[in-house]
C-alpha cells in the first residue's frame, strides 16, 4: 500500500486463519444457494410446459431494457427512483466484488497479471464508492416508504424489515473497512473513494490509533464477509431471489401478442381444464403492489387484488398456504371481479401475466366446476344458441342496415374490406348508431366493402369467462365461414373484435389483416377520400379502450380522427393511453354484476365529468355503453354526451 502505483491490496491486515474461513464459508453458502435454487427449479418445472426459447434476440433486449435500464420501474417517479438506484448500486457492487475475485483469485495466480492497479483501479474505488452511496440512499427511501410513509399498496411487514436491515448492513460494514485500511496506511489515492476517505478522516479526527484502526477492520471484516456469505446462502430462501427470478421472467415473458389467450389444445381429450396447480411466474413476484394500485376492480371495491392473488399463489406452491387453490386460497369473486383490462400487466415490473393465469383459474371453475357467476351462463347459452349474447334472433343480425343499401358478401365476389359488425352494433339500439356512421364513411369515401350474413358472436367473452370449449367451437365456425369469401382486409370498430380476430382467429386458422376503424378512417382523411367540413364546436375527452390501446397499441388514430373534425377541441382524461382507466365492461362485466362498493364506470365518469368536456369520445361499442350508463348513475345525462368518433366525423360530413 506504500507503492507509488494504486493497486487493490485484497486481503489487507487479514490473517491467513480468516482467509482460510472465507474460502470454506464461500464454498458453504455457494452449495446452499445452489441447492436452494435446483429446489426452485423443479417447482418451475412442475408447470406446464411452455416454449419460451424463441425470439432469443427479443427477449435479450427486454431484460436489458426492463431488467438492467429498470424502464418499468422508472415509471413511477419515487418508488421507481428508490427501486433503480439500489438495483444499480447493488448490481455495481456485485460487479465489484466479481471483478476483485477475478483479479485475486484467477489472473494474478494463474496469468500473474493484476487488474486493479493503476489508473483502471482509481475509477474502479471512485465508481463503487458512488454506487454504494446510491444504494444506502436507496435504502433510506425504502424504509422511509414501506415504514413511515406505508401507501396502502405495500406491506409494512418484519420480513422487509430485516431485508432491509442486512442490504444496510453489508454496505455499511464495507464503508468502514475501506475507511479503517485508508485511515491507517493514508495512500496518496485515498480521495479516489469519496464516502471511505471522508469516514477515515472523521475517525483520525476522533483519535482513532492505527492499532485500534486495525482492530477494528479486522472486526469488522469478519463481520462483513459472514453476513455476505450469509446473504448468497439466503438468496434462494426469501425475497431475495427476486434478484435472479425477475430477470429470468422477464426474459421468458410471454411474446405473442398480449391479446392472445393461450388456447386449451386437444380440449375433448385435455386431462387438466384451467388452473387446478401452479403456474411458472408467480415468484417473480416483488410484492410492490402497482398491479393493485391500477386495478380499476381495487378500485372499484370489489373482491380482487391482483397482488393478493398472485402473492398467495407463491406462497401455496412454497407450501406456505395450504388447502385447494379454488375456494380456500382464492375465492371465486376475486376472479370474476376481473375486467382482463391488463392494467395490472402494464405496470408489473416482473412481467407477470396476472390476467393470463385469472382466465386459466376461472377455466377451471368454468369447465370443471360449472362454477359461472350471476346471469353469464344466460349469455353464453345465448351465444351458442342463437350466436349472441341477448339471444336475440339471428335474422334481425342486419336489422340496422336497414335502408343503407350495405353490400352483403358472396362467394366470387371480392372486396377490399369485410366490414364485421359484431353483436353489440348489430343489436344494441344505441351502438346501431355506430354502424350506420361507419357504412355513411366508408360509402363517402368509396370504400370497395361488404358484410357477411353468416356473421355470429366470435364468443371472445366466452373465453374471458373460462368456457373455453364454447369459445373454440364458434371459433371454429366462424373461421370456415369467412374463409369462404375473398376479401383484402376486416375492419371493425369493436376492440374486442378487432383483438380477437387479429389475435386468436389464427389459433384456429384465420390469419387476416384486420384493422380497426379509427385507423381506417384516418387513412381515408389523411388520403382526401372524406373530408369532415361541418365544425363541431365542443370540447371531447377520448377515452382509451383497454383492448384497443394497452392491449393493441392503437392510441393515436382515434385522437386523430377526433382532431380531424372542425371545431373539436380535444383534451384528455387524467389515467389516459397505455394507463388509461377501464370502463368495467370487459372480462364478461357487461354480461353479470359483481358485488362493489362503486361502479368501474362511474369512476370513470365522475374523472372525465372534473375534466369538464362537452362529450366523452370511444373507439369501443362496451365503452361507449359503459360511460352511457355511468353518466346517467352520475345524473349527467343533460350536461356530459358519449359519442363514438366515427359518430363524430359521419356528422362532420355533409
Amino acid at each position: 500500500m506504500t507503492s507509488s502505483i494504486p493497486f487493490r491490496d485484497t486481503f489487507w491486515n487479514v490473517p491467513f486463519w480468516a482467509q482460510v474461513l472465507l474460502y470454506v464459508g464461500a464454498i458453504a453458502a455457494l452449495a446452499t444457494f445452489a441447492y436452494g435454487m435446483w429446489q426452485r427449479i423443479r417447482l418451475w418445472r412442475a408447470g406446464g410446459p411452455e416454449d419460451r426459447f424463441d425470439r432469443i434476440p427479443d427477449r435479450v433486449k427486454l431484460v436489458a431494457k426492463h431488467a438492467l435500464g429498470q424502464v418499468r420501474t422508472l415509471s413511477q417517479a419515487y418508488p421507481g427512483v428508490m427501486h433503480a438506484i439500489m438495483f444499480w448500486g447493488f448490481l455495481a457492487l456485485f460487479m465489484g466484488t466479481v471483478l476483485a475475485t477475478i483479479d485475486y483469485d484467477i489472473t494474478l495466480p494463474l496469468f500473474d497479471v493484476k487488474i486493479l492497479k493503476g489508473p483502471f483501479y482509481l475509477g474502479y474505488e471512485l465508481v463503487l464508492d458512488f454506487f454504494g452511496l446510491f444504494f444506502v440512499i436507496g435504502l433510506g427511501m425504502a424504509l422511509y416508504r414501506r415504514f413511515v410513509a406505508r401507501p396502502e399498496r405495500i406491506d409494512p411487514t418484519a420480513r422487509f424489515a430485516w431485508v432491509l436491515a442486512l442490504l444496510f448492513l453489508i454496505n455499511l460494514s464495507g464503508f468502514v473497512m475501506e475507511a479503517c485500511r485508508l485511515a491507517a496506511v493514508r495512500p496518496w489515492w485515498a480521495p479516489w473513494s469519496p464516502v471511505g476517505y471522508a469516514l477515515g478522516q472523521a475517525m483520525l479526527g476522533a483519535g482513532m490509533s492505527e492499532g485500534v484502526l486495525r482492530a477494528t477492520h479486522l472486526s469488522v471484516w469478519l463481520f462483513h464477509a459472514a453476513i455476505s456469505l450469509a446473504f448468497i446462502a439466503v438468496i434462494p430462501y426469501s425475497y431475495f431471489v427476486h434478484l435472479i427470478v425477475t430477470p429470468l421472467n422477464i426474459f421468458f415473458s410471454k411474446l405473442a401478442p398480449r391479446g392472445a389467450i393461450r388456447p386449451i389444445e386437444n380440449i375433448e381429450e385435455a386431462e387438466s381444464l384451467g388452473v387446478s396447480k401452479l403456474r411458472l411466474d408467480f415468484d417473480a413476484c416483488v410484492e410492490c403492489g402497482r398491479c393493485q394500485d391500477a386495478c380499476p376492480a381495487y378500485m372499484a371495491g370489489t373482491a380482487l387484488s391482483p397482488k393478493r392473488v398472485i402473492v398467495k399463489l407463491k406462497r401455496h406452491m412454497h407450501g406456505e398456504a395450504s388447502g385447494p387453490i379454488h375456494g380456500t386460497l382464492i375465492e371465486a369473486n376475486e376472479l370474476w371481479s376481473c375486467t382482463t383490462c391488463m392494467a395490472c400487466v402494464q405496470e408489473c415490473p416482473a412481467f407477470i401475466d396476472i390476467v393470463d393465469t385469472i382466465i386459466d383459474l376461472r377455466r377451471y371453475l368454468t369447465l370443471s366446476e360449472g362454477a359461472l357467476p350471476s346471469t353469464a351462463p344466460q349469455s353464453l347459452q345465448n351465444i351458442q344458441r342463437a350466436g349472441n349474447p341477448w339471444g336475440l334472433p339471428p335474422t334481425e343480425r342486419l336489422a340496422w342496415a336497414a335502408g343503407l343499401d350495405v353490400p352483403v358478401l358472396e362467394e366470387g365476389q371480392e372486396v377490399d374490406y369485410l366490414y364485421w359488425v359484431g353483436c353489440s352494433a348489430s343489436y344494441d339500439k344505441r351502438n346501431q348508431a355506430i354502424a350506420r356512421a361507419v357504412v355513411k364513411i366508408l360509402k363517402k369515401a368509396g370504400v370497395s366493402f361488404a358484410v357477411m350474413a353468416e356473421e355470429r358472436c366470435h364468443g371472445e367473452v366466452a373465453r374471458r369467462l373460462g368456457e373455453e370449449y364454447l369459445y373454440q367451437t364458434v371459433q371454429q365456425e366462424n373461421v370456415e365461414a369467412i374463409n369462404r369469401y375473398r376479401f383484402k382486409k376486416v375492419i371493425t370498430h369493436c376492440p374486442h373484435c378487432f383483438n380477437t380476430i387479429k389475435n386468436e382467429f389464427p389459433q384456429f386458422g384465420g390469419t387476416y389483416e384486420v384493422q380497426h376503424h379509427s385507423v381506417v378512417i384516418r387513412e381515408l382523411i389523411t388520403s382526401g377520400r372524406i373530408t369532415p367540413a361541418k365544425s363541431i364546436d365542443q370540447t371531447v375527452a377520448f377515452h382509451d379502450s383497454c383492448y384497443l390501446g394497452r392491449y393493441n397499441g392503437v392510441m393515436d388514430a382515434p385522437r386523430d380522427v377526433a382532431r380531424s373534425v372542425p371545431g373539436l377541441k380535444l383534451i384528455e382524461l387524467p389515467r389516459n393511453r397505455e394507463r388509461g382507466l377501464c370502463c368495467g365492461g370487459g372480462g364478461g362485466h357487461m354480461w353479470m354484476e359483481i358485488p362493489s362498493k362503486k361502479r368501474v364506470n362511474v369512476i370513470r365518469v365522475e374523472e372525465a365529468l372534473a375534466a369538464k368536456p362537452d362529450l366523452v369520445g370511444t373507439a369501443c361499442p362496451f365503452c361507449l355503453a359503459m360511460v352511457d350508463l355511468g353518466r346517467k348513475v352520475a345524473g349527467a345525462e343533460e350536461t356530459l354526451q358519449v359519442k363514438d368518433v366515427s359518430e363524430l366525423v359521419a356528422e362532420s360530413l355533409e
